[in-house]
């Protein structure tokens, strides 16, 4: 009996010193947020997160504890075999696991979830996002959890292992007993509730709380609800939520405003140009800051701009769903992955579709990934361009697709349509690993790296803003600038902050005539009904997206974690799990309407599933 129990508490204890030195890399990989941590927060990671590592390693530890009850019929080498097995391909699957989320959390800024599985589709332009470096951050990561657990394995488990065998079979009873037991740890305790994200959080900073989870438990629990298919957003009877939704809504009223001035005769032309991961923070037009994007502050001059507009998500995908189909993000992920969902939807190339115009849509990278083409082929563009368009040397320049200077440069040249044209533009150069071909200035840290990348974006869309000028479609045309989503650079700003999600709308072009600031809330899901309004055509009734110039305003935002709400009533930031409320803007008197934004969030949802 006594080699039994040796065994599982040596076992037991294997697993637990995994999680625990995990994070510790963790936090060391992640040193610029950790050195603003104290001592008691940096305790506190590992003194509350343990509970969830014991969970963890407690479901890990069925199997060898089956397999200790039926020792007395195996033999030491056998049980050895089993052990081994079982250790090796758990060490691999879970530090896979681990490295992965040690490279997504600097870019994502939350630990990972099984979200990740729907950028698995097309590993080649997953592997883009990766440059040598951390490529070779991820086989030592690899070789360093695999040789030193290997190692301990074979010198403190293999001999107590193999003295596990043969022993009483009457000890089975015992061991399946404590087999059972492990019920307790993996549900966190006997009290009322199981364990969950809220168990181990303990601070208001978001990077302490995210630190503390086991990544591995956290990858499971995401995939677990999604594989539910429920609705994630339950919180009342969906007919209240309805109803609670449309009352909101049928109190809606428009404000006829014109941002463009159209030649009756000749319909103008429109350029939507979406950049990769920009945000109002790099911008200082819009209060970011200074010096880094000097064309786009240019350009503002001569624009009509919208500093509260917001992205709807944290990650391309849902971004383009919002901009190109006007449909929001969800919690875990994207319609753009459901093509038999967003086949429904009413595309913003629809309208210009329907009104003779060519359509044609750019991108310079692999437009396969994450289901883009397919996203983009529902739209019925006349004409698609990818990174197969660009000669072999240029495409190779950067490991994600054509720079974005060679992207402008080939729109430019190809203005000239058989009619008034409709082109989306996607810029990529400003995407992780951010190489780009020119340096604007010295860059070693991924941050400055980023801001590296958006100033050689913004020259390049500097120079395509100046030539296009000088054409003559100039006079006719209208310039949109957006984003697919926003940036945690520069910091310090958390996944769930308002300020993440904040990004740039610019109106501009020879239509444009009266310059200037709006600052109505709205987001991505309207763009694409104010412009059709604006063109003086009636926008789709769709549920989510409305005429950025009728009230009520609103905006949300959402990520694995949960969602925000921004409205003329204050910033708030609903923690899914917890069910508690952040606030990070509440206007003297406010009395925001919490319910609607429950309501929105459920009928969202519930929509979803029922396409």
């Amino acid at each position: 009996m006594k080699n039994l129990i040796n065994v599982f508490i040596k076992y037991f204890m294997y697993w637990l010193v995994y999680f625990m030195l995990s994070k510790i890399v963790f936090l060391v990989s992640n040193l610029q947020l950790t050195a603003d941590l104290s001592f008691p927060e940096i305790a506190g990671i590992f003194y509350y997160g343990i509970k969830m590592d014991i969970s963890m390693v407690s479901y890990l530890m069925i199997i060898p504890g089956i397999i200790l009850c039926f020792s007395f019929i195996l033999s030491s080498k056998i049980i050895t075999s089993i052990f081994r097995i079982y250790t090796y391909f758990l060490l691999l699957f879970i530090t896979i696991i681990n490295t992965v989320d040690l490279g997504l959390y600097p870019h994502w800024g939350t630990r990972i979830g099984f979200s990740v599985v729907d950028y698995l589709g097309d590993l080649q332009g997953l592997f883009s996002s990766v440059n040598w470096k951390d490529g070779l951050a991820v086989l030592l990561i690899l070789a360093f959890y695999g040789i030193l657990f290997v190692f301990l394995f074979n010198r403190f488990l293999k001999k107590s292992i193999q003295l596990a065998a043969k022993q009483k079979w009457y000890f089975s009873s015992v061991f399946i007993l404590l087999t059972a037991l492990l019920f307790i740890p993996i549900r966190g305790g006997l009290g009322t509730s199981p364990i969950n994200l809220s168990t181990v959080s303990f601070s208001t900073k978001f990077y302490v709380n995210q630190s503390t989870y086991n990544f591995l438990w956290n990858f499971f629990d995401t995939a677990q609800r999604r594989k539910n298919e429920i609705n994630p957003c339950s919180y009342t009877e969906i007919e209240v939520a309805y109803n609670t939704f449309k009352r909101f809504e049928n109190q809606r009223a428009f404000i006829d405003t014109t941002l463009i001035e159209m030649n009756e005769s000749e319909k103008p032309n429109v350029i939507l140009i979406i950049l990769e991961s920009f945000s109002n923070k790099v911008i200082s037009s819009f209060g970011g800051e200074k010096s880094i994007c000097p064309n786009l502050d240019s350009i503002c001059e001569d624009a009509v701009i919208f500093p509260s507009f917001y992205a709807s998500g944290n990650r391309s995908d849902r971004g383009m769903a919002a901009i190109l189909g006007s449909y929001p993000s969800l919690l875990t992920h994207s319609i753009i992955n459901e093509p038999q969902k967003s086949v429904k939807l009413k595309m913003i190339s629809d309208y210009f579709n329907q009104n003779d115009y060519w359509t044609s849509f750019y991108y310079g990278g692999d437009i396969d990934f994450y289901n883009l083409k397919s996203f983009v082929l529902q739209g019925a563009y006349d004409e698609i361009t990818g990174q197969d368009d660009f000669p072999k040397e240029i495409r190779n320049m950067s490991s994600w697709g054509a720079p974005d200077g060679y992207l402008f440069n080939k729109v430019l040249r190809e203005l000239e349509k058989p009619r008034p044209f409709f082109t989306v533009v996607y810029a990529l150069s400003s995407h992780t690993p951010y190489d780009v071909p020119v340096q604007m200035f010295p860059a070693k840290t991924h941050e400055e790296k980023y801001l590296n990348s958006v100033a050689y974006t913004d020259s390049c869309l500097g120079d395509f803003i100046n030539s296009l000028k000088k054409t003559k479609i100039w006079e006719n045309t209208l310039v949109i600038i957006t984003s697919d989503h926003g940036h945690l650079f520069p910091g310090p700003t958390d996944i769930i902050e308002p300020a993440t999600y904040r990004i740039p709308l610019i109106w501009t072009g020879g239509i444009v005539k009266n310059p200037g600031v709006i600052n109505k809330i709205c987001g991505q899901p309207d763009l694409a009904p104010t412009l059709a309004k604006q063109l003086g055509w009636k926008s789709d009734s769709a549920m989510f997206g409305h005429d950025i110039f009728s009230k009520p305003s609103y905006a949300f935002y959402m990520c694995d974690n949960g969602w925000g709400y921004i409205s003329e009533e204050g910033e708030y930031f609903y923690e899914q799990r917890s069910g508690k409320i952040r606030n990070f803007k509440i206007p003297q008197n406010a009395k925001p309407d919490l319910d609607f934004a429950k309501a929105y969030m459920q009928v969202l949802h519930d929509d979803f599933l029922k396409k």
